[in-house]
């Protein structure tokens, strides 16, 4: 499928989201919601190169609004069985999905404690280089030689380059970085309340 397949594919799924809030799954096996497919690499498959729970993560996280409900559809190939209860692999689902909520959740506040925490020497090291820079381009406008006016042109831009990458590198990890593992550890507590109902064969399987 080539990029503009996958992007119709999530669009379609991500306007379905909105609408029913609801996630379609097509696997080969009941057992690929939670682990990785184990088929040979070159043989088709009707699912993801990784476990459902989390291809279905990853498509939570690029929706704009996270619905309050959330209803997961799996179909299974036409010729495959249910080997466990439904209810089963719901409650495999949600433990799955609070794990990796726990894992991203730890992941964003460690970004965040180490951005706020070197914030004051990035700031102080911004602040301290823009100085630099403006006093560099001050004596680059009085100094008579050529040679001098252009070494500290030089210098007052690597002083401002300086004070631009360090000030926002650290501003970004305080205040940005963090969002995006947040917004996948919201996915995934979103997830781990979700229901889970599985069709084959186009008849849907019983909760139990």
């Amino acid at each position: 499928m080539g990029s503009v397949g996958v992007r119709e594919s999530l669009e379609r799924d991500l306007r379905r989201l909105r609408d029913e809030q609801t996630l379609e799954l097509s696997l080969d096996s009941l057992d690929q919601l939670v682990t990785e497919p184990t088929t040979e690499p070159y043989l088709p498959r009707r699912g993801p190169n990784r476990a459902g729970v989390d291809d279905l993560v990853l498509t939570l996280s690029a929706v704009e609004r996270l619905p309050e409900k959330l209803r997961i559809a799996v179909s299974l190939a036409p010729e495959r069985s249910i080997d466990v209860p439904v209810s089963t692999a719901e409650r495999a689902m949600r433990q799955r999905a609070n794990d990796l909520a726990s894992e991203a959740w730890r992941e964003a506040m460690a970004i965040r404690s180490m951005g706020r925490r070197q914030l004051p020497m990035g700031i102080a090291i911004g602040v301290t280089a823009a100085g630099a820079a403006y006093a560099a381009a001050f004596f680059a406008a009085v100094v008579d030689t050529a040679a001098a006016r252009g070494a500290l042109i030089v210098a007052a831009m690597i002083a401002l380059t300086v004070a631009w990458v360090v000030g926002w590198v650290v501003v970004e990890a305080a205040i940005l970085d963090w969002r995006q593992p947040a917004r996948r550890a919201a996915a995934c507590e979103l997830l781990a309340t979700a229901t889970l109902t599985v069709t084959t064969d186009d008849r849907e399987a019983p909760p139990a």
